[in-house]
C-alpha cells in the first residue's frame, strides 16, 4: 500500500491529507511514542471520510477521492479557498493515526454494549448490559476537537458570524 496525499487539487487515488513523515513528526512534537505506518494513516483518514455528511459545505468535484477540498466552507469566520486542505483536517489525521497506533478502534463494528451472557439451549439468547455500560466507545477528544471547526453545526448548513 502507498499514501497518495491529497494537496487541495483533487488527486487522482488520494488516500490521505498528510504523508507518513509528517504525521511522525506530529506525533514526535506531542511526545507520542509511536511509529507512523500507512495503514494507521488509512484508516484514520476513513474515519475522516466517514464523518462527510457533517462537513461544511460540498466536495469540489464529485469524482475526487476524498471529501476535502471544498467548496462553501468556513474556519474560524473566513473562506477556507476550494484549493486548500485546512491544516487542522491533516493534524486531525495524524491524532487520529496515533490513537490507532496506541489500541484505540476508532471505528468499532458494535454499539459499545459488553454481552453479559448467551446460551444455545435449542435457540440461541443473548443478554447485553444497557446501553451507556460496558465497553466504552472512544472519545477521540483529541481528533475531534480538531476537525470539529469544519463540521456543519446547524441542520447540515453552515452558519457564521462575521462582525463589521
Amino acid at each position: 500500500m502507498a499514501i497518495t496525499v491529497e494537496d487541495g487539487t483533487g488527486v487522482t487515488g488520494a488516500n490521505s491529507y498528510i504523508s507518513v513523515v509528517n504525521a511522525q513528526a506530529y506525533a514526535t512534537e506531542r511526545g507520542l511514542a509511536v511509529t507512523v505506518t500507512e495503514a494507521s494513516l488509512i484508516r484514520a483518514c476513513d474515519y475522516l471520510e466517514s464523518l462527510r455528511a457533517q462537513y461544511q459545505g460540498v466536495k469540489t468535484d464529485e469524482d475526487q477521492a476524498l471529501q476535502w477540498p471544498r467548496y462553501g466552507a468556513y474556519l474560524d469566520g473566513s473562506s477556507i479557498d476550494s484549493d486548500e486542505i485546512p491544516d487542522i483536517l491533516p493534524k486531525a489525521q495524524a491524532q487520529l493515526a496515533c490513537d490507532i497506533l496506541a489500541g484505540t478502534d476508532i471505528m468499532p463494528s458494535s454499539d459499545g454494549r459488553e454481552v453479559l451472557s448467551e446460551a444455545v439451549e435449542g435457540a440461541v439468547s443473548v443478554t447485553y448490559a444497557p446501553t451507556g455500560v460496558g465497553v466504552a466507545q472512544p472519545a477521540l477528544t483529541a481528533a475531534r476537537a480538531l476537525v470539529d471547526p469544519l463540521l456543519s453545526t446547524v441542520g447540515g448548513a453552515s452558519l457564521f458570524t462575521v462582525r463589521v
